[in-house]
């Protein structure tokens, strides 16, 4: 037979435990709107039962002893964690993509009449006109002006391409800090919930905050994740370990040739968290992190790499606009002057041979040189800018030697100046300068298409991953409400429980065997 008293502690065990699952609804209720939080649960079972040592029971069977609560544990689909950590990196690469292209795009502004292509044709136009009307101060002034602005467009176009690469080499530096701050932050849990699960309970909010940090640095670079006995997470980054246990590596920044920050390890312990900046410029014995996804690697393929890259086909983004806006540029120089060095201005008009002057300026510039900014340098002539004049509308002079006019009206070398637009230009690979820039827009559109198209995709993807993972980990109310229901009942009724035996225990203690009295 068990004790009577044996009753008070059964009642005493159903209380704690109904108590403490009342205890874990309220968390789960104060928490449903946290950001990575999983839903806990409560994992109860029976304590030993009791039977009286002997051969001969006079039991049916053991006596239960009550309840107790063995864990507390959280709701986690681990494989949907590892699916979310898998697309999150595309997610955040396409995003980067995304935003940089649409920039590029608002910078280039085609197909309006604003645009390059637009400022162009115009000069082309003005040209045009100036073949009926070559003896025009009002006409050469347009000319002037539409030359004006092409070369402003020029260097207006490669002035925001170069601050562009400039912000996101800011950002790069910036997603580093971030990445070394949450790789810290991941050790410093390590530290936690080793010496938690160690002692043999379930740290389960700090596996929140950990998981919730392993997901914002999936969306930074590509990271490898995996879990040791212990419960603390090991994170590789391109083959080499950001996170071991308690200990994370640095990630640095070294300046390539262009000043542009280069990605690499940093074994430094003193440099973190934070970003180090190594000078000299790079060697070749700096440790480049092989990255192939995430935030960061967006933003380092569209700022681009002078130097050789583990980088993918869109490296070098940014630079290869830049590259084709000066190619652009190096062409209108070379044809539009050469052909305009033909001609003969109103400054010249009894000359016997050329004026020989340029209509953009070839100043302390060698043509041949295609490494040159072209589209930042190229500017008007200095002599057509104080003198419409000196425009090379004509293509012969338009005056004998005694002063008779010969050629009145003579704008040939504006014809041809203005059917530089439909002509070949060998500067450029034998295409017009239309269809070059125009491929290059198209180009540019293309990519933009895709990296919209794949970041949707990516977005659509995660959302519904994620939705699978909250149906686990998520917090519904209506069913804490339920729980918490059902736990209130369970407590009231072990304390009712509870107090029937103390009336039980009062009645033998206080009044048995004292009948008759």
């Amino acid at each position: 037979m068990r004790s009577t008293f044996m009753g008070l502690e059964m009642g005493r065990r159903g209380v704690i435990t109904h108590q403490a699952s009342l205890d874990i609804t309220g968390h789960n209720v104060a928490n449903a709107n946290t950001p990575g939080y999983s839903r806990q649960v409560p994992i109860v079972q029976t304590t030993a039962p009791y039977a009286a040592m002997g051969m001969y029971n006079v039991t049916p069977g053991q006596f239960g002893t009550g309840v107790m609560m063995e864990d507390i544990t959280r709701m986690r689909d681990t494989f949907s964690d590892m699916q979310v950590r898998d697309e999150s990196p595309s997610f955040g690469y396409w995003g980067q993509m995304e935003t940089v292209l649409n920039t590029i795009e608002v910078i280039m502004n085609e197909p309006t009449d604003e645009g390059l292509r637009g400022v162009i044709d115009g000069l082309w136009e003005a040209w045009q006109t100036l073949v009926e009307s070559p003896e025009s101060d009002a006409v050469r002034a347009v000319v002037r002006e539409r030359g004006i602005a092409v070369a402003d467009t020029f260097n207006h176009m490669y002035h925001q391409l170069t601050n562009l690469r400039q912000d996101l080499n800011i950002q790069v530096k910036a997603k580093v800090e971030e990445i070394n701050s949450t790789a810290q932050q991941i050790a410093d849990l390590n530290t936690q919930i080793r010496t938690i699960t160690v002692s043999g309970q379930s740290p389960n909010d700090l596996n929140d905050r950990l998981d919730l940090l392993l997901d914002k640095l999936s969306e930074l670079v590509d990271a490898q994740i995996n879990f040791e006995a212990d419960g603390t997470a090991t994170v590789m980054l391109g083959g080499a370990p950001l996170v071991m246990g308690s200990r994370s590596v640095g990630v640095g920044l070294i300046p390539d040739t262009q000043g542009m920050h280069r990605v690499v390890w940093d074994y430094d312990p003193e440099s973190h968290p934070g970003t180090v900046v190594i000078s000299p410029p790079m060697t070749a014995s700096h440790n480049e992190i092989n990255l192939q996804s995430g935030e960061l690697m967006g933003l380092l393929e569209a700022r681009g790499v002078a130097e050789t890259s583990t980088l993918g086909s869109k490296t070098n983004l940014i630079p290869g606009v830049m590259d084709a806006l000066n190619e652009l540029a190096r062409a209108m120089v070379i044809e539009v002057n050469s052909i305009h060095r033909q001609g003969f201005s109103l400054n010249n008009i009894n000359g016997a041979l050329p004026d020989e002057i340029n209509f953009f300026s070839e100043d302390g510039l060698d043509v041949s040189d295609s490494g040159l900014e072209w589209a930042k340098l190229i500017a008007m002539d200095a002599l057509i800018i104080a003198d419409v004049q000196n425009i090379a509308a004509a293509g012969s002079p338009t005056l004998d030697g005694t002063g008779t006019p010969i050629n009145f009206g003579d704008g040939s070398n504006a014809l041809k100046l203005a059917q530089i637009k439909h002509s070949l230009s060998a500067a450029l690979g034998s295409v017009t300068i239309d269809d070059y820039w125009r491929s290059k827009v198209s180009s540019m559109g293309v990519m933009a298409g895709e990296a919209i198209r794949m970041a949707d995709n990516q977005a659509v993807l995660l959302n519904s991953l994620e939705a699978r993972r909250q149906s686990v980990s998520g917090v519904s109310l209506d069913e804490e409400m339920t729980n918490m229901i059902r736990s209130q009942h369970a407590y009231n009724a072990a304390a009712r429980y509870l107090t029937t035996v103390d009336e039980a225990i009062d009645v033998i203690v206080n009044r048995m065997g004292i009948v008759g009295r």
